[in-house]
């Protein structure tokens, strides 16, 4: 199935979903015209929001988060649940082939086929940042936050972990599984008061989410990804040499982490 294909067949699941349960069919339709990504982000919503998941929740999309000192000053979140349980932020990632990466490396890779590999940002750091920054916004402790790393069924997750202290990676077809087991091992964090006083927070920065706010974030971000300035903290980025080849990176390590394809 091609990338279009998945596409309309991706959109119409979600927009009879959405009639099912008589909420966001034309938030889902709309989601087409941003592409694959979009579709996938609303797909980890429904998901989650028509997932019979216990206790008090509240879902949110496409929530920017100001990150301090940074050059790129939000970060975007795809899917953020704010639950009784803890905040877990979901970052979604709309690959096809055979996905390889460990926690510790910087860049992981997208295997096509013999002849189309891709690097792409760690995904479990990259979401680490979104946590650390929503995390000082909301004054919430990092450990009351879950990262989740959700793939497509599209792709095969070959040399991935899967688990680690406060991250979870899966696919899309694992992910309520996985929440509901999170949920069923972790306490109450918040009570009614402080559940609605984060609850007003996240609402003030979705707020001034707006579409105009997320289109100068991406413009952003291109205009940072193609330059010699570290995005995160404005350093310079310099050339350097790594197990898995030529990659720039900040020059401010260890203190800045920032690192994209050379």
């Amino acid at each position: 199935m091609d990338n279009q294909d998945w596409l309309a067949s991706m959109v119409g699941a979600l927009s009879k979903l959405a009639r099912d349960v008589d909420s966001g069919a034309e938030r889902v339709r709309s989601a087409y015209q941003w592409g694959a990504g979009a579709v996938q982000e609303r797909f980890v919503e429904a998901l989650l929001a028509h997932g019979a998941l216990p206790g008090r929740l509240r879902i949110w999309t496409n929530v920017l988060v100001p990150k301090d000192g940074a050059v790129v000053g939000e970060a975007e979140l795809d899917v953020l649940m704010l639950h009784e349980r803890g905040v877990f932020v979901f970052e979604s990632k709309n690959y096809s082939g055979w996905i390889f990466g460990s926690e510790g490396q910087r860049q992981w890779t997208q295997v096509l086929n013999r002849a189309t590999k891709t690097r792409f940002y760690n995904p479990i750091m990259q979401n680490a940042a979104h946590v650390r920054a929503l995390s000082r916004k909301l004054v919430v402790p990092e450990e009351s936050f879950v990262s989740y790393v959700v793939f497509s069924d599209r792709c095969e997750l070959k040399e991935v972990p899967m688990r680690g202290e406060g991250w979870r990676v899966c696919r899309d077809d694992d992910l309520l599984r996985l929440v509901r087991a999170d949920l069923a091992e972790r306490e109450v964090a918040f009570n009614g008061l402080q559940f609605s006083t984060i609850e007003q927070r996240i609402d003030s920065l979705a707020a001034a989410s707006t579409s105009e706010a997320r289109e100068s974030h991406a413009r952003d971000v291109r205009e940072a990804s193609s330059g010699s300035v570290c995005p995160w903290c404005g350093g310079q980025l310099v050339e350097r040499d790594g197990k898995y080849g030529r990659f720039l990176g900040c020059s401010g390590f260890p203190r800045c982490r920032y690192t994209r394809n050379g």
